[in-house]
């Protein structure tokens, strides 16, 4: 063989693999995302395996308003581990027996709200099995060995300094809140919490809280890390819209899919924090309240008034015709 000869089917082979590369990146990338698809679809089942059981959903997350005391609050992804094969873990994190501040009160039990949960992870999505900083669980006392501590931006209502807190395990679903959001912590009422969509504050909602129909209506979706991803232990603060609160475990509809996040989010600007995202080209995956899964543009139609068709799934009794999507 000569030399040229030689180049050029070093040549040929080259050209060979530059077409074979992006189509083995696009396969594994569909198999992820259809591993992705099936993780919402085993969420789907559990939740309604706890309707069956509980005759309503889960709560967005857990908050005893009943003494006005601001406090932690177990998240629903916390509430569902019984019907994901996670009664021992339940078990050790001390949900029927503990709020969570107690809970983030003992060093010992740190290593459970750490535990990554396989089925609560994207596989398209990056950044390991811990979740973002803007989601750690805040604590008091500086470090908690054998964690080190993270320092994170000021966050109103926590005293006016920056709070300290521990990472914990990362979660890429977040309950669809519906589609009401405020940018200003003052401008929230007690109504906003409840949202309205399938979750919100301390309100479990049943099937026939939703005239709309189920399988009209966003029970969960995804949120990639880009947008700091999620978790699903629980939030920092019942009485607060912010990064260290309801974003935690909770997306509004309120913003686009995809939407572009801010550099820092501080108390309830919820922009880049508080939306659905997925690193899935062209959208991301939904889970409906009837269990399907479906996978929705990026493209969808969204009104910025409110109005638009993305808005209208995630909301569960707005009344209005769903076209196409």
């Amino acid at each position: 063989m000569t030399l040229v000869e030689l180049l050029v089917t070093l040549a040929i082979i080259g050209m060979l693999v530059a077409l074979l590369v992006p189509a083995v990146q696009a396969a594994r990338e569909a198999a992820r995302r259809t591993q992705c698809s099936n993780n919402l679809r085993q969420i789907g089942i559990a939740l309604h395996i706890y309707h069956d059981a509980q005759s309503t959903f889960p709560s967005g997350y857990a908050a005893d308003m009943t003494n006005g005391r601001d406090g932690k609050c177990w998240g629903w992804g916390t509430l569902l581990l019984p019907f994901l094969e996670q009664d021992a873990l339940y078990g050790q994190i001390g949900r029927t027996r503990l709020p969570l501040d107690l809970i983030t009160a003992d060093e010992n039990r740190f290593p459970y709200l750490r535990t990554n949960i396989g089925l609560y992870q994207c596989p398209s999505d990056t950044g390991g099995k811990l979740a973002h900083p803007y989601r750690s669980i805040i604590v008091s006392g500086g470090s908690r060995a054998p964690f080190p501590p993270v320092q994170l931006p000021h966050i109103g209502g926590h005293g006016g300094q920056n709070p300290t807190g521990v990472l914990i395990a990362k979660s890429n679903y977040v309950g669809s809140f519906g589609s009401r959001w405020k940018s200003q912590r003052s401008n929230w009422s007690e109504y906003d919490f409840n949202g309205n969509g399938l979750f919100g504050r301390g309100w479990a909602i049943s099937m026939s809280d939703i005239p709309d129909g189920t399988s009209n209506t966003l029970a969960a979706g995804e949120r990639c890390m880009r947008n700091y991803a999620a978790v699903w232990v629980g939030v920092n603060s019942w009485k607060g819209c912010g990064f260290a609160d309801n974003q935690m475990v909770l997306a509004t509809a309120h913003y686009p899919i995809n939407d572009v996040p801010v550099s820092v989010n501080i108390d309830c600007d919820g922009r880049g924090s508080a939306n659905f995202s997925s690193y899935h080209w062209g959208g991301a995956n939904f889970l409906f309240a009837d269990g399907s899964v479906q996978f929705i543009s990026k493209h969808i139609d969204f009104d910025q008034g409110g109005y638009g068709v993305f808005q209208n799934l995630a909301q569960r009794n707005d009344g209005e015709i769903i076209s196409d999507f």
